[in-house]
């Protein structure tokens, strides 16, 4: 029996959302080890030289998925995943017993590798299963990163408080090595053209007027040449650079509103609130469309954002910063139904991997940018700077429309 029978649709991509949420902990999990980390290498939590680590895995994580995605929509997941599940594993241990910071940079950064790779499959395989409710299937994914360190984290924060934090590395590390190996044995693709039973794209079309598909298969240097692509991409790097900078540094924007008691609770519930956005606004955009989605919650975002500078309660910093983390993590979810829409599925790993490099763009600005404003202009200004930056993403996102198929271009559709 052919294996994409033989798993159905529905294993694939839950055996995506499990490795996710152990990839997770590299984003999301971070700023658990900031406070340790700065007594062992004798720097402040919130400086650019800790930071700096936090800014190499998103812009290793980020280029990784694009050159990941060039090849699983050619050589298919199942290999290149396990791969990556072995890489993601031994970054986190070496991470372990690094002694100094530069070894560190390099530890964590080889991890990284394998982050972006778990991403890129993950979604691929997913849009791939999943024609016909891409918004719904993305956020369900990337609910797995979002969320999967909300169980993870206090376990890596026990490990830290109890034992130590190498301990906590490596456990974790050994962890990852094991069941992101695993699970890859289930990851494949539908067979090329596979359509769900029933499915009619044209007559779901009708019936949600508000997602607009493309028929043409673009390849990436044909996206590239659209302007909805430059749009994208700007949109993406404003939202991702403003969020990021929030999920790196939430531990010492805490601490210095006198609030780190509450910038811990805020370290669990920001991924669970993080990954239910993503999956709440990916099923809103199967209805309302992707850009009004991204409107909609990129605008409460920045709004959220600019809010947090101004207040000093335990309880109401605690809600703003959930509110953040619900608004903010749609783009993940967003982004690639977006791009699948827009330019087909044939090439979507490739496609939304190249996109995806945005993220580490908007990671600069997170990992050193911010951690720079931070100490120069205050914690206070920073916020509203980036508050503004997630407000102006969303208004750039509902200027969009489908792009036109290119005059030149050869008969290539799908549904």
């Amino acid at each position: 029996m052919n294996e994409y029978k033989r798993y159905g649709r529905w294993i694939p991509v839950i055996a995506a959302i499990f490795m996710m949420s152990f990839v997770s902990v590299y984003e999301y999990s971070w700023s658990l080890f900031t406070t340790p980390l700065s007594h062992v290498f004798h720097v402040p939590a919130s400086s650019t030289y800790l930071g700096l680590t936090y800014t190499i895995f998103i812009v290793v994580q980020a280029l990784s998925m694009w050159l990941a995605g060039r090849y699983v929509d050619k050589h298919r997941p199942r290999n290149i995943s396990m791969i990556a599940g072995v890489i993601t594993g031994i970054g986190y241990i070496l991470s372990g017993i690094a002694t100094s910071l530069p070894i560190l940079y390099i530890t964590y950064g080889i991890g990284s590798i394998g982050v972006g790779i778990i991403y890129a499959t993950s979604v691929s395989t997913a849009l791939k299963w999943f024609p016909d409710k891409r918004g719904t299937v993305s956020g369900l994914i990337v609910l797995g990163y979002g969320a999967g360190s909300f169980a993870l984290s206090p376990l890596i924060n026990s490990i830290i408080h109890t034992v130590n934090y190498q301990s906590a590395f490596i456990d974790m590390g050994i962890a990852q090595l094991i069941i992101i190996t695993l699970l890859a044995l289930v990851m494949v693709y539908p067979p090329d053209g596979w359509m769900p039973t029933g499915w009619d794209p044209k007559k779901a079309e009708e019936k949600r007027r508000l997602v607009k598909r493309n028929t043409y298969n673009f390849t990436t240097k044909e996206m590239v040449r659209t302007w909805q692509w430059v749009v994208i991409y700007i949109s993406f790097i404003l939202i991702a650079g403003a969020g990021l900078s929030i999920v790196g540094h939430l531990v010492p924007y805490g601490e210095s509103l006198g609030l780190s008691i509450a910038a811990v609770i805020a370290v669990y519930l920001f991924p669970l609130a993080n990954g239910l956005g993503r999956l709440v606004a990916g099923s809103t955009s199967d209805f309302i469309g992707r850009p009004y989605s991204m409107l909609l919650f990129f605008v409460i975002s920045g709004i959220s954002m600019i809010l947090v500078s101004f207040v000093h309660s335990t309880d109401l910093f605690i809600i703003l910063i959930i509110l953040v983390a619900f608004t903010w993590g749609p783009l993940f979810s967003l982004f690639p139904s977006t791009v699948g829409d827009y330019f087909g599925a044939k090439n979507s790993g490739q496609n939304y991997g190249f996109t995806y490099t945005a993220k580490a763009i908007g990671g600069i600005f997170a990992g050193y940018g911010a951690s720079f404003l931070f100490t120069a202009i205050g914690l206070s200004s920073t916020l509203i700077i980036t508050g503004i930056m997630a407000i102006l993403a969303g208004l750039l996102a509902v200027t969009l429309k489908l792009p036109k198929t290119p005059s030149n271009a050869p008969s290539n559709t799908t549904n």
